[in-house]
C-alpha cells in the first residue's frame, strides 16, 4: 500500500498526481502537524481520485499527502492551483524529520511564500536516499475550496512560468494600449459611450487579477486585509454595472424612449446599495461564517436578473433593425456563452463537484476580456465614426442651408437696392435728360441758333444716345415685370434692346418647355446671362453671338457663343454659379469664345 502512494519522479516533466495523493478533514481545525503525521500513520487520511481537491463551502482545516521519492538528486516545484487559499501550511519530511516550512495564505503578506509567484509554488529538494513526505494544510473560512495540485520538474517550470508570465504581459500590454486609445477618444469628444467601456474593460481587469492571484502579487501585496473583501467576487457586481450601463450607452437606451430603462436603472441604483452594503459588513466583519455564501448566491442570482434585463433591452430594441443594436446583440450573445460557462463551473465547486472543464473559470473571463477588447472597441469606433459623420453632414448641411439663407438675403437686399437705383435712373435722370432734350429741340428749330451754333446738333445726338444707353442699363438692373415674364422672356427682351445698339448681331435661342426656378435662382441666372451679353460687347470684336437657354430634363443649359478670338474677361461670373450649384466650362479658341453653363433643377419650387 505505502510502495502504491509513493511517486517516483523520473524525468523533467510536469506529473500527474492522480491516485497519489492522500487527504484528510480536521473539523476541530486545531490539529498540529505532529497529531496529523501520527494520523496519516494511522491510516486516517483517505486517497483522492484525482488531483483535484473540491470540498465545496468549507470551514474545515484539508490537509494533503504525498509522498515522494528519486532515484536521482533533483529539485522539482510543487504547485496548487488556486490562488485564494486564506491559511496555507506547507510541510517537508524525510522520516520523522522536518527539513522545510512553510506558513503562508493569502491573509499574510504576500512576501511570506515560498516562492514569488500568483499560484502556490514550493520548491522540493530530492535526493535519492530516502522518500520525502509532503503535508499541505489549506483552509478557507466558510468559503468555497477547490485546489488542483502539480508537481513540474524544474527545467519545465521554469519555461512554463516564463512563458505564463510573458503571456500576462502581453495581455496587460494590450488591455493598457485599447486603454489609452479609448481613453483619448474620451477627451477628444466628450463622448459617454468611451467612458463607460473604460470602466468596464477596468471592472473585468481588476476581476481577473483578484482571481488569477496577479493583484495580490502587484496591487495589494503589503495589504492581505483587502482579500477579506473578496474583490474576485465583488468584481463580478462592478462587471453587471458597468456592463448595463455601457449598454445603454451602445444601444442608445434613454427613459423617455423605453420601458426597459427604468428596470435597468432601478437594478443598477439597488446593486450599487448592496455591493456598499456589502463592503461595509465585510469591514466590520458582521456575520462571517455565511458571508461568503450569501454573496456568492447573490451573485448567482444577480447575473441571472442582469442578463434577464440586459435581453430585454436589446428585444425592444432590435425590432427597429438598427445596425448598431443587431452587433451589440452578436457579441452580448457571445459573452453570454461564456458567462453561462463560468457560472456552471462556480456551481459544480459550490457543490464539491468535478467540474466539467478542467481550466480555472478566469480563463474564460480573460477570453471575454479579449473579444471585448477586439470586438466591441472595432464597434463602437466603426458605429461612432459613422455618427460623428452623420453628425457632421447634418451640421454642413444646417451650415450650407444658413449660407443659403444668408445670401438670399442679401440677394433680395441687392435686388431691392438694383430696382430702386433702376427706378430712380429712369424716373429722375431719364425725365432730366428728355427735359434737357425738349430745350436743346425747341433751341435748334431756330434757323439762326442751328447756323451760329452747330455743335446743339451734336449735343441733341449724344443726349438721345445717353437716354438709350439710360434705358438699357436700367433695364439689365431689373426688366420691368420679370416675375411675370420669367427668364426666358426677360432674356428675350434684353437681348432685343442691347442688339440694335451694338455692332454685334445676337441670336437668341430657347430649346425645350420653360421650367420656372423660385425668385430667387431666376435672379441669378438673369445676372449671369446679364454678364455673358456684356462681355461679348464690351470685351469683344465679335460681330456675331448668340444665346441659347436648353432646358433639359434635370438641368439648365446655358450657352454663349461669340466669334471674337479673345480671352473673356467676367465679373465674379464663377461665384455666381457657385451660388446657384451650377457648373462652368469656358472654351477659347481661334474661331472664338463658347460658355457653357449648368444649373441643376434643385431650387424649382414644388
Amino acid at each position: 500500500m505505502e510502495a502504491q502512494q509513493t511517486y517516483r519522479v523520473t524525468s523533467d516533466k510536469r506529473y500527474l498526481l492522480d491516485g497519489f495523493i492522500d487527504h484528510f478533514e480536521d473539523t476541530t481545525t486545531r490539529l498540529s502537524m505532529q497529531q496529523i503525521v501520527r494520523l496519516h500513520k494511522q491510516g486516517r487520511f483517505k486517497p483522492l481520485p484525482s488531483s483535484l481537491l473540491n470540498q465545496g463551502y468549507t470551514a474545515s482545516h484539508h490537509w494533503i499527502h504525498l509522498r515522494l521519492a528519486s532515484s536521482t538528486p533533483q529539485t522539482a516545484f510543487l504547485e496548487l492551483d488556486n490562488p485564494r487559499i486564506n491559511d496555507f501550511w506547507f510541510y517537508q519530511l524525510t522520516g520523522n524529520n522536518l527539513i522545510h516550512q512553510v506558513l503562508t495564505g493569502d491573509a499574510r503578506p504576500f512576501d511570506s511564500r515560498a516562492f514569488p509567484s500568483r499560484n502556490w509554488l514550493f520548491p522540493i529538494s530530492l535526493t535519492a536516499k530516502a522518500p520525502t513526505d509532503l503535508f499541505i494544510m489549506v483552509a478557507k473560512r466558510h468559503e468555497v475550496l477547490g485546489v488542483r495540485v502539480s508537481l513540474w520538474g524544474s527545467n519545465t517550470f521554469e519555461r512554463h512560468d516564463r512563458n505564463d508570465y510573458l503571456s500576462w504581459g502581453f495581455l496587460t500590454g494590450f488591455s493598457l494600449l485599447i486603454l489609452l486609445i479609448n481613453t483619448v477618444a474620451f477627451v477628444a469628444t466628450k463622448d459617454r459611450i468611451y467612458f463607460w467601456f473604460i470602466c468596464l474593460i477596468l471592472a473585468i481587469a481588476f476581476h481577473i487579477s483578484g482571481q488569477s492571484g496577479l493583484g495580490f502579487q502587484y496591487l495589494w501585496p503589503n495589504t492581505p486585509a483587502f482579500n477579506r473583501l473578496d474583490p474576485q467576487l465583488l468584481s463580478g457586481w462592478l462587471i453587471m454595472l458597468t456592463q448595463l450601463q455601457f449598454m445603454q450607452q451602445f444601444i442608445g437606451q434613454k427613459a423617455g424612449q423605453s420601458r426597459a430603462c427604468y428596470a435597468v436603472n432601478g437594478f443598477k441604483y439597488g446593486l450599487t446599495l448592496l455591493l456598499v452594503l456589502n463592503i461595509v459588513l465585510r469591514v466590520f466583519d458582521v456575520f462571517p461564517l455565511h458571508h461568503f455564501q450569501w454573496t456568492f448566491n447573490a451573485t448567482l442570482a444577480l447575473i441571472v436578473i442582469s442578463i434577464g434585463l440586459a435581453f430585454w433591452s436589446i428585444f425592444e430594441r432590435i425590432r427597429q433593425g438598427e445596425k448598431v443594436v443587431i452587433f451589440y446583440t452578436f457579441t452580448f450573445s457571445i459573452q453570454l456563452v461564456g458567462y453561462l460557462l463560468v457560472f456552471f463551473i462556480n456551481l459544480a465547486f459550490t457543490r464539491g463537484k468535478e467540474p466539467l472543464f478542467q481550466f480555472d473559470s478566469y480563463i474564460l473571463i480573460i477570453i471575454n476580456l479579449l473579444f471585448d477588447l477586439l470586438v466591441l472597441t472595432s464597434g463602437i469606433l466603426f458605429f461612432w465614426f459613422q455618427k460623428y459623420q452623420r453628425q457632421n453632414r447634418l451640421l454642413l448641411t444646417a451650415l450650407h442651408q444658413s449660407e443659403q439663407a444668408q445670401s438670399k438675403r442679401i440677394i433680395d437686399a441687392l435686388e431691392m437696392e438694383r430696382n430702386r437705383m433702376a427706378e430712380d435712373l429712369y424716373d429722375d435722370v431719364g425725365a432730366m435728360l428728355s427735359t434737357a432734350i425738349g430745350y436743346v429741340s425747341s433751341t435748334l428749330r431756330k434757323p439762326d441758333v442751328r447756323e451760329r451754333f452747330p455743335m446743339l446738333g451734336e449735343a441733341r445726338g449724344l443726349l438721345d444716345r445717353a437716354v438709350e444707353n439710360l434705358r438699357t442699363v436700367s433695364h439689365n438692373l431689373m426688366p420691368k415685370n420679370f416675375a411675370q415674364l420669367g427668364l426666358a422672356k426677360s432674356l428675350a427682351e434684353t437681348v432685343d434692346k442691347v442688339g440694335p445698339g451694338s455692332s454685334v448681331q445676337f441670336e437668341y435661342v430657347v430649346i425645350g418647355q420653360e421650367r420656372r426656378f423660385d425668385a430667387a435662382t431666376e435672379v441669378q441666372v438673369f445676372r449671369i446671362a446679364a454678364e455673358l451679353i456684356n462681355d461679348i460687347i464690351k470685351n469683344s470684336t465679335a460681330t456675331q453671338a448668340t444665346l441659347q437657354l436648353v432646358f433639359n430634363h434635370q438641368t439648365l443649359t446655358l450657352i454663349a457663343e461669340d466669334d471674337s478670338p479673345r480671352t473673356p474677361v467676367y465679373n465674379n461670373l464663377s461665384s455666381k454659379v457657385n451660388f446657384v450649384q451650377g457648373t462652368l466650362a469656358i472654351d477659347t479658341a481661334p474661331t472664338g469664345v463658347t460658355t457653357i453653363i449648368e444649373i441643376p433643377y434643385q431650387h424649382q419650387p414644388v
